[in-house]
């Protein structure tokens, strides 16, 4: 009986969490802010899924088309060394479990590792980086690089991901997706956001 009685609090739980959270929201094709002065521009109409983790970063938005767990894209506003890119969906961003923290003017290679530490808490594994090429944002050096990860079920992902540095701030935007078929699917409407941000 104490067994069914845990059991029922902890759905009231979880559905009083759900709930509180909201649904996912459109965001439709075109621009998208993201902070102040900060957007990107969607090549096509994405939904704004971010109310569906009840922990997370609170300066970053997450998009998807098909669903969380088939295609997502952080999309950061400007970042302080006290913001974190990514929060564990079950330990948060506490004392006992820190998020990861990046700095202010970042090097490129410093801002390669913090995006992969940061992918790290969302239980991804054994990611490996490649490809970092130097792109401009309107003025802006920023880098690009691919990855390449496993998810703790064993599940082969695929990303791409964009850091920029400007005004002490950090700027992200980390595609990441299953390797077979989805990665690929959605990769270039993930590559013209990227190309469009325009920073503040």
């Amino acid at each position: 009986m104490r067994k069914l009685v845990k059991y029922t609090g902890l759905v009231a739980l979880t559905a009083a969490l759900l709930v509180a959270c909201g649904g996912p929201t459109l965001a439709p094709k075109g621009a998208l802010t993201v902070g102040t002065g900060y957007s990107v521009h969607l090549s096509r109409d994405w939904s704004d899924v971010s109310n569906l983790y009840y922990l997370r970063a609170k300066k970053v938005k997450v998009l998807s088309i098909d669903a969380p767990g088939l295609n997502r894209l952080f999309v950061s506003e400007g970042l302080s060394a006290a913001d974190p890119l990514m929060v564990s969906p079950t330990k948060g961003d506490n004392k006992n479990a820190p998020a990861p923290r990046g700095k202010a003017n970042m090097s490129f290679q410093e801002q390669i590792e913090f995006v992969t530490t940061s992918l790290s808490t969302l239980e991804y594994q054994k990611i490996e980086t490649s490809a970092p090429k130097p792109v401009d944002l309107n003025g802006t050096r920023a880098v690009r690089f691919e990855l390449t990860a496993k998810t703790s079920e064993g599940l082969n992902v695929k990303g791409v991901a964009q850091a920029a540095s400007k005004g002490g701030l950090g700027y992200y935007i980390v595609y990441i997706a299953p390797a077979e078929h989805y990665y690929d699917a959605s990769l270039k409407d993930a590559i013209s956001t990227m190309d469009s941000a325009k920073l503040p």
